[in-house]
């Protein structure tokens, strides 16, 4: 495990109807993947990195990253370290 994954907080949420989580106030909006059509009514993490920035996690699959404004930085469908 990467030590910016141990030192950041997480937050459980569930994605709304429009494919986007709220957090503090920000709409996450998760990309379209071909893993997966949609993640509506589905149970995320939210990760707040130290440096402010943030991810959505579903299981160990990370599904974006977001500057702390909540803009999309970019794009993954990896499986976590």
């Amino acid at each position: 495990m990467r030590l910016p994954d141990i030192l950041c907080t997480q937050f459980e949420r569930t994605v709304g109807n429009d494919n986007c989580v709220s957090f503090e106030g920000h709409t996450l909006q998760i990309p379209a993947s071909n893993a997966r059509s949609h993640y509506v009514k589905t149970r995320v993490r939210v990760h707040r990195y130290v440096d402010g920035t943030l991810a959505l996690f579903h299981g160990p699959r990370r599904l974006a990253v977001y500057e702390t404004q909540g803009k999309l930085i970019e794009q993954e469908f990896k499986q976590a370290a």
